[in-house]
């Protein structure tokens, strides 16, 4: 009895130390701890190329590793920094001067109705509501372009700490392209879970944060780009501005995208522009469109894909606690819950109702 007790002390004290030292060392490293995160995700998500270079450059780890940075570097750090610099200008630019521009198109000596096409049955309606249109739409597009400016200069405040964060995540990336194998079993050894369920929490946990990422990443992309375009085309100012906005808002499946190219329909034809706004309406619903329809479903899958709402309301709120990166870390949290919530599912099947 008296050796029971003395374990069961010594396991409570070794539990409490371990959970003080814990702590301590994630205070430690809080300022890097988004970066780490980062960089176990897009480790995960580059893994499958990394294996590809490790048999083409014979087994070589540390070449595999260094080639596979190097070439993402290349291929998408390079362009995404040049985005970035050429949204943030744009951003800054709108968020000055929404409501001149809005102004200038809108509020002319025309009378609000005289701009619209004839055809439009309710424009006569819209009349009254003249200025509160115009405040609306200035203020909402304002709004959008402070929030990214503040997003972009929360992420790269600090250039010193920028790019030791930045330092960081690379080499905590080739530290996990060439140990992260092992790594995670070692992690996971240390989970009071059974080989099953901890197999379960890796792969389940791997494959939906991975169809999550690869839904809101490429189809945000393609719209944002798609939309882009389309408003660079009919000499919309900001495009590169509205594609990053199509980017965050095309995780609410065919919803996001037209959020902004519909309010930009009803724009041009305020603004007298019949023709631009067919074609825009076009666009937006045949090819824009689509991609929700045909790319998410394949990209996603249906075994590994999260509940619409629950991507939204994860992005949302992970978008408010981690800022811009966020829209990342957001899914990725709601996947690691998702795959517990399967193992408590599993682990208590005989207390639950069936």
């Amino acid at each position: 009895m008296h050796q029971k007790i003395s374990n069961s002390f010594q396991q409570g004290f070794i539990l409490l130390l371990l959970l003080t030292v814990l702590v301590s060392y994630i205070g430690m490293i809080q300022e890097f701890l988004i970066a780490l995160v980062l960089a176990a995700i897009f480790s995960g998500l580059l893994y499958p190329f990394y294996l590809k270079v490790l048999s083409k450059v014979k087994k070589k780890p540390v070449l595999a590793a260094a080639s596979t940075l190097l070439i993402t570097l290349f291929a998408l750090g390079l362009p995404l920094a040049t985005i970035t610099g050429i949204v943030t200008s744009e951003a800054i630019e709108v968020s000055k001067k929404a409501r001149p521009i809005v102004k200038k198109a809108l509020d002319s000596k025309l009378s609000l109705s005289k701009k619209m096409p004839e055809w439009l049955p309710f424009k006569e309606k819209l009349e009254p509501f003249h200025d509160t249109i115009v405040d609306k739409i200035s203020e909402l597009t304002s709004t959008m372009g402070k929030w990214l400016v503040s997003s972009f200069s929360s992420a790269t405040k600090g250039t010193l700490g920028f790019f030791m964060s930045l330092f960081i995540m690379l080499y905590a990336m080739f530290y996990f392209l060439i140990h992260g194998i092992k790594l995670i079993d070692s992690l996971t050894s240390l989970l009071p879970l059974s080989k099953e369920d901890r197999t379960e929490v890796m792969n389940r946990g791997l494959t939906v944060t991975k169809a999550s990422l690869k839904g809101i990443l490429i189809v945000g992309i393609i719209q944002g780009i798609l939309i882009a375009l389309a408003f660079w085309a009919i000499g919309i100012k900001g495009a590169a501005f509205w594609g990053s906005v199509v980017f965050l808002l095309s995780a609410i499946p065919g919803l996001g995208a037209p959020l902004i190219w519909v309010p930009a329909t009803v724009y041009l034809l305020f603004t007298g522009d019949t023709a631009s706004a067919i074609g825009l309406s076009i666009w937006g619903l045949l090819v824009v469109g689509l991609i929700d329809n045909f790319l998410r479903p394949w990209i996603v899958g249906s075994d590994a894909k999260l509940p619409d709402i629950v991507i939204l309301i994860s992005i949302l709120g992970g978008i408010i606690t981690f800022g811009a990166v966020g829209i990342i870390l957001g899914p990725v949290i709601a996947a690691l819950l998702d795959t517990i919530l399967n193992i408590y599912k599993k682990t208590f099947q005989d207390q639950l109702p069936s």
